[in-house]
């Protein structure tokens, strides 16, 4: 049984459960180091052989499948790209996790994923007597502040009582642990952040490249959206100068941690959803419009802020600069 003693030291306890990674690429990789650096055994599956040797360097262990870290591990968590992705790694997949996971275990997916397929999951669970938690992780980007240096948030959905089972192992991954409810809450709360998130994005692109075409200066329409109540709230603005202003998003060779295909990703996701529940989101369906011509314009691999480059177009502008914050 997980330990719901909440002030968990780094060193290892007879009774911390064993972790299982499956992903360890920007956030699976890092929070297997966490886990490693706070005492307890880790094991981690990826197809990509270098990221798990660069883990068994710390001290995780090595597996070769899916199931195979499934009967080693009592917390599972799959940290992947894409809904097809998990729907291998766990239910379809050549020696996938649904074959060796053991009675008693927890299963936690902390992909941004879709909520059908949450549900499609959490049923095979259901069939297989295992808890299940949809645990989507809200990481730290430039330009935001993490009180532990691991992520912001992870929001989370399943049983309360599997949450709180579960809650001391997660508390150590991100600064908030938000419980939101029945299961497949948390995708779709992650879902929403995302598209909200993007949508306030191409809202700033519009304002700078129109404070830009009219004569103002760069720093002093950042000035004004950064310093009035605007500038106080949405999260991605203090990122911006870094990103975007910079012309980071302009190079490949710059590796950004979340792409246009990831979000673009997110963003159907949540206008699927909004479909389901005929809610009208003029401004989310304007927005995949342009990750759409992104994509279409082979910028996939490049951060998220390069789709601020179609705005730019529209408007005959380009911001390039380094505003103070």
């Amino acid at each position: 049984m997980v330990s719901t003693d909440s002030n968990l030291g780094t060193e290892a306890r007879a009774n911390s459960p064993t972790i299982g990674i499956i992903g360890c690429g920007n956030i699976g990789g890092k929070q297997a180091a966490n886990f490693l650096a706070h005492g307890y055994s880790v094991y981690v599956y990826d197809v990509n052989q270098d990221s798990m040797v660069q883990l068994q360097s710390l001290g995780a262990k090595i597996t070769q499948s899916c199931a195979e870290l499934a009967t080693r591990s009592e917390i599972i968590f799959t940290a992947l790209p894409t809904p097809d992705d998990v729907i291998t790694a766990v239910l379809e997949g050549e020696q996938n996790l649904s074959q060796g996971l053991q009675p008693g275990s927890v299963y936690v997916d902390i992909t941004t994923n879709s909520p059908e397929t949450i549900l499609r999951i959490h049923h095979a669970m259901e069939q297989l007597g295992i808890e299940m938690l949809d645990a989507p992780f809200n990481d730290c980007p430039v330009g935001a502040q993490s009180q532990q240096g691991m992520g912001l948030a992870i929001l989370v959905g399943g049983s309360r009582e599997t949450f709180e089972r579960v809650e001391p192992i997660l508390q150590l991954m991100a600064d908030q642990v938000i419980y939101c409810g029945e299961i497949s809450t948390g995708t779709r709360c992650k879902l929403i952040h995302n598209a909200v998130n993007a949508i306030a994005v191409q809202a700033v692109s519009e304002g700078i490249t129109l404070g830009l075409a009219s004569g103002i200066d760069l720093q002093t329409i950042w000035d004004v959206l950064r310093l009035g109540s605007f500038g106080q709230n949405p999260g991605d603005i203090h990122g911006l100068p870094h990103y975007w202003f910079s012309r980071r998003c302009d190079d490949l060779s710059q590796h950004p941690a979340f792409t246009v295909k990831l979000l673009h990703k997110d963003l159907r996701l949540a206008l699927a959803l909004a479909s389901q529940h005929d809610v009208c989101v003029p401004h989310l369906s304007l927005t995949i419009k342009d990750y759409e011509e992104a994509e279409r314009r082979q910028w996939s691999d490049h951060s998220t802020t390069k789709v601020c480059c179609l705005q730019e177009e529209r408007a005959g502008v380009i911001a390039q600069g380094s505003p103070q914050l």
